[in-house]
């Protein structure tokens, strides 16, 4: 509750919650008074900073935090040493650590359970609430919830018109080719060939690459207390980002923030600078609600009326760890499936250790949905990320086609892509599947 609340920048109550947790037996609980000392810092009382500290490496010695703690401490002697040596003067104080880090749970019990009810995706073979999901959260987005239920095969019946519950069947779906790690972005037609559910398409309507189709982008930034000693610098980061992404006169993108909840800072807009002021409205604090945030863009830009084939991208700026959420990570997954969005993930953690389950959260994302995940390590190298998402997405080629033997029962329909060239079998990344939608009064 302390870590939420100084999250939330409620500091006093963080206070008072660490003294009730203190008057209580709390042992193996010394973090709570970690995070009292970041409250009591934000509010400048050092007198409570420095008892809570004491009593952090009291308890707690060898915790990973206990040498900023003392490096802390330090600091908070030297500067009451010298304000009373220059009373009446400007003492120099002795820096204190910017930020007494926000302690992060990339492990936990509820991303476990997340993780395991997941199971294989080749597995899941029908999806029945697919279509109540997709109704459900299509109204919540402000969406035609008949329209959006049947995205992923959707198309206009006569230019202008938007009609995308027209059930054609329809199958749209966005590929990258790569050869030893460098994209490959010039092939043609003859190099691709597509099996769903183990046959060629009936027919192909329409393959291009990405770079000729309307971008539709969503930047989904995590603001939650966990990302605090490094949120300024993932601002700027994804702003210069944005600005890169928006090339043509058709891309429109919005801007949304998250932590208990999902906060839309900029609608969909061409203007990298209103795109770039949206990142920089974002505050830091509170919880983390990762899978409703990306069930929620997911469905906003599916409601985005649309008259041609546009290519709907969510970028996820985040650690991966969630404590809020009310859907589950399959959930979010489904939404991506049923709206036809990549999802693309670049990791806030700042180190290089073993793969944690937050981790798994977000390669779990990118992958199932035909996108990447990327782990920068640091902030340093945040920024060349962001340059090599850029290739990512806008080196993709785009394909429609009518499947063979298609039957609107709700199965599950795996996709395989086989791209080739010169002779050479080229590594294709790409979603594996979908499922088939599900006719209401089929027998």
């Amino acid at each position: 509750m302390a870590y939420a609340q100084n999250g939330a920048h409620d500091y006093e109550h963080s206070l008072e919650t660490a003294r009730r947790v203190h008057a209580s037996d709390h042992k193996g609980m010394a973090n709570v008074h970690y995070v009292a000392a970041a409250s009591a810092m934000a509010l400048h009382d050092f007198e409570a900073m420095e008892r809570e500290l004491g009593l952090f490496l009291s308890e707690d010695p060898t915790n990973a935090f206990a040498p900023v703690a003392r490096q802390n401490l330090t600091a908070l002697a030297h500067n009451k040493v010298a304000g009373a040596q220059n009373a009446g003067s400007s003492p120099v104080a002795a820096p204190l650590v910017a930020s007494v880090r926000t302690e992060t749970f990339p492990n936990t019990d509820r991303l476990k359970a997340q993780l395991s009810a997941l199971g294989d995706e080749a597995d899941d073979r029908s999806c029945g609430d697919c279509d109540s999901l997709a109704e459900s959260n299509a109204a919540s987005a402000g969406g035609n919830a008949t329209a959006i239920a049947d995205a992923s095969f959707g198309a206009a019946s006569r230019p202008g018109i938007f009609t995308i519950h027209k059930n054609v069947d329809e199958v749209t779906l966005f590929f990258a080719v790569s050869s030893h790690g460098h994209m490959v972005n010039d092939l043609e037609r003859a190099n691709i060939q597509v099996r769903d559910d183990n046959k060629p398409p009936e027919k192909v309507l329409q393959f291009a690459p990405q770079s000729k189709l309307p971008l539709r982008l969503a930047l989904l930034i995590d603001t939650s207390g966990s990302v605090h000693d490094r949120f300024s610098f993932e601002k700027r980061a994804a702003a210069q980002f944005v600005e890169k992404m928006l090339s043509g006169a058709s891309d429109l993108a919005f801007v949304a923030g998250f932590a208990n909840d999902t906060t839309i800072t900029q609608d969909f807009s061409a203007d990298p600078g209103q795109l770039g002021k949206g990142i920089d409205k974002l505050t830091n604090g509170g919880g983390t609600a990762l899978f409703d945030a990306v069930s929620s863009a997911c469905w906003k830009l599916a409601a985005y009326p649309e008259d041609e084939h546009v290519a709907k991208v969510l970028v996820i700026l985040s650690d991966g760890e969630d404590n809020s959420s009310h859907g589950s990570l399959k959930q979010s997954l489904q939404a991506a499936e049923k709206t036809g969005v990549t999802i693309y993930t670049v990791s806030t953690r700042e180190d290089r250790g073993d793969k944690t389950d937050a981790d798994k959260v977000l390669e779990l994302l990118a992958e199932r949905s035909g996108g990447e995940a990327l782990f920068p390590g640091d902030i340093l190298t945040l920024g060349k990320s962001f340059d090599k998402l850029h290739d990512l997405i806008r080196s993709r080629y785009f394909i429609a086609y009518r499947p063979a033997d298609f039957q609107p029962d709700g199965r599950y329909r795996m996709i395989s892509i086989v791209a080739e060239k010169g002779g050479k079998r080229l590594q294709v990344r790409a979603r594996k599947g979908y499922h088939a939608r599900l006719e209401a009064n089929r027998n």
